[in-house]
């Protein structure tokens, strides 16, 4: 997962006077690990998905059954949160990620594809959507999308998640808050 993930979810615990807490990811990278360090984690779980939310309310090896299972995920995390809720805590049973960003011709093309891929890449499910009051900003976007999916390690999943993707052309900011509420 994003380190900023493990950041947001970690730190909350911490904050919130857990007194263990694990991180999970399907592959540990260094980033994740560190992040996981940095935000005070106990250990990590190298599981994801599914297999991560059973290890982490039942305990598994040296993982104990835990209070609380927060944090994202797709379609069968949410399932599987679906089924240890009432034995454990849980965050809450979200749907697949949407990202919808608002951008301007002053934007960076290559920071608002990140920013879509970042959540494309966890769910072919997912809805990553633009918004924008410039054709050149959405036109370059395009481009940077598909140069970040050429070296992006989940580039399958990010591939189809964009598919569901979309750009809206606005002629002001009121319109694009209008066409976000929607």
């Amino acid at each position: 997962p994003l380190p900023s993930s493990v950041i947001m979810t970690v730190t909350t615990a911490r904050v919130a006077g857990c007194k263990n807490v694990w991180a999970a990811s399907p592959r540990p990278t260094a980033v994740t690990l560190g992040a996981a360090f940095i935000a005070g984690a106990d250990a990590v779980l190298a599981a994801g998905g599914a297999h991560a939310i059973a290890g982490l309310a039942y305990g598994c090896g040296s993982v104990g059954p835990a209070d609380c299972v927060v944090g994202p995920g797709n379609q069968y995390v949410t399932a599987a949160k679906s089924l240890i809720a009432g034995r454990v805590a849980i965050d809450m049973l979200a749907g697949p990620s949407e990202c919808l960003v608002i951008a301007d011709d002053s934007a960076s093309a290559a920071t608002v594809a990140a920013d879509l891929l970042a959540q494309a890449e966890h769910d072919p499910q997912a809805l990553p959507a633009l918004v924008s009051s410039s054709a050149k900003l959405i036109e370059d976007v395009e481009v940077e999308l598909a140069k970040q999916l050429d070296v992006l390690p989940t580039a399958d999943i990010a591939r189809a998640a964009c598919k569901n993707g979309y750009a809206v052309l606005v002629a002001s900011d009121d319109e694009a808050v209008e066409i976000s509420d929607r």
